[in-house]
């Protein structure tokens, strides 16, 4: 994995994360890194040596945005329609 592909998946965990706060608070946030530790460790174990492997990065982010998109649909779910808040 390339330094700028490290950079950007940084950047999508950060945006997820800030995401995940506006939705539910740390609470959410801690729960999906939570869950998202787990799924890496159960599908693709590492002793921390070197490299983190790139299917463990790419294992956790998709727990953080699969929980992102949940947050932001039940947000949209819970606000009304039409106030501009619902975006």
């Amino acid at each position: 994995m390339t330094a700028f592909e490290r950079w950007w998946i940084w950047h999508a965990r950060t945006a997820c994360q800030i995401a995940l706060a506006r939705c539910g608070g740390t609470a959410l946030v801690d729960d999906a890194c939570t869950e998202a530790s787990w799924y890496a460790d159960l599908l693709h174990p590492w002793d921390g040596r070197g490299c983190e492997p790139d299917a463990r990065v790419y294992a956790w982010l998709s727990i953080l945005v699969a929980r992102r998109d949940l947050a932001e649909r039940a947000r949209a779910a819970r606000l009304p329609a039409g106030t501009g808040l619902d975006r």
